[in-house]
């Protein structure tokens, strides 16, 4: 039974999220139409995705979303943002983050519809994962974006964890931190993996994503650290921030 009408719940939201999108796309058009000539960050475009996810994550009564540190993301002040992946859902929970900053996302994703769009035209990072160039090709946008001011996000496993151990990182963003002189935000959340398993459209029921901002390692460390020195470094207090999340959820 329950697994019937968690069927029949999916089916609804889903049906709903494309209905939305349709009314939405239009307003979102609008934002985009009347801020791109000025604004060059695309930081109203931003937040009107902002407003997108959460507005998706409303649709789920049972998904519940604490955030910590989210003042600890700098406005006006370029920084590289690192977090764990576990689940599509993440792109939606760290939308709560509610700072600009440029996504970065496999290229296929950029086709997609609607999600399409919005990566576009808010400027987010295009990796393609199909040539030798890509690494070159993601740090020369994703430098471009941050000399204009803006942050950007990356999932250094580069796709997501079939476990609640991360993946090994890959090396892009750190090195892209050391070249544009830049500090490192590790975020790292615990939850998303109970919302749906792994290429399944069905709700899994319950679930409490949990998300934290981690304390910046500055500029000062970045440039002293090897990049693999600081990859490791990095991990290590992820590592870290997730093990001390689990034991608090076991504690409530």
């Amino acid at each position: 039974m329950r697994s019937f009408l968690l069927k029949a719940y999916s089916i609804m939201a889903w049906i709903t999220m494309v209905i939305t999108s349709l009314i939405i796309t239009p307003i979102f058009l609008l934002v985009w139409v009347s801020t791109f000539w000025w604004d060059r960050r695309r930081v109203a475009t931003h937040m009107m995705a902002t407003f997108w996810a959460w507005h998706y994550q409303s649709l789920i009564p049972f998904w519940k979303l604490s955030l910590e540190g989210r003042k600890k993301i700098p406005w006006n002040r370029p920084v590289v943002m690192v977090a764990n992946h576990r689940s599509l859902i993440d792109i939606l929970a760290l939308n709560k983050l509610r700072r600009p900053f440029k996504w970065t996302s496999k290229s296929e994703n950029f086709k997609l519809p609607f999600v399409g769009m919005v990566l576009s035209l808010t400027n987010s990072v295009r990796i393609r994962r199909e040539s030798m160039r890509s690494g070159l090709q993601f740090l020369s946008q994703a430098e471009s974006e941050m000399k204009k001011g803006s942050s950007i996000m990356i999932f250094p496993e580069g796709t997501r964890s079939k476990t609640t151990t991360m993946r090994p990182f890959k090396e892009g963003a750190f090195k892209l931190a050391k070249k544009m002189g830049s500090g490192i935000i590790p975020i790292v959340h615990i939850g998303s993996e109970n919302t749906f398993n792994k290429g399944s459209w069905v709700l899994k029921g319950r679930a409490h994503i949990h998300i934290r901002v981690l304390d910046e390692i500055p500029v000062s460390e970045v440039k002293n650290l090897e990049v693999k020195a600081l990859m490791d470094l990095v991990r290590e207090r992820m590592e870290t921030g997730l093990a001390q999340l689990e034991q608090e959820k076991e504690g409530r």
